[in-house]
């Protein structure tokens, strides 16, 4: 009976070593806000295909801008690949406002800081998580 508990014990063990998957935090600061006003909406897509949609994000923030610097974490992430893009809503109209020329005339980032002559691209705004792991955006 004592060899059949300890090999169901070990079997359980290698069993959850198997199959744990690794949580981790991220977190990211976000400097150069120009406006101290509105809302800061932060989107982390998983995959090329719901980043290019803008939709089914893995995970989504809104926070409310206090300085020229803001911090947000995600938590419970898998290891993975992942890109962000930021919005700075300084109207609170819930739309990235442009000029008459279509250029951006509230703020915004992505990852890797990309992006700096229009929208980035997945691949240019890409980063790898498999540890916890921070980074800085800067907002345009």
């Amino acid at each position: 009976m004592k060899k059949l508990t300890v090999a169901t014990t070990l079997l359980a063990a290698i069993f959850t070593a198997t199959f744990t998957v690794q949580a981790h935090t991220l977190t990211v600061h976000i400097d150069q806000i120009k406006e101290q006003s509105g809302k800061l909406h932060v989107a982390l897509y998983g995959s090329e295909q719901s980043y290019q949609q803008g939709k089914g994000a893995v995970a989504a923030r809104t926070q409310e801008v206090s300085g020229d610097t803001q911090q947000l974490v995600f938590t419970d992430l898998a290891d993975g690949q992942y890109a962000i893009k930021i919005m700075h809503d300084a109207n609170n109209n819930g739309q990235l406002d442009r000029n008459l020329l279509g250029i951006p005339s509230e703020g915004y980032g992505f990852s890797n800081n990309a992006g700096q002559f229009g929208p980035a691209s997945f691949k240019e705004a890409a980063f790898s998580v498999a540890a916890d792991t921070e980074l800085t955006i800067h907002i345009r």
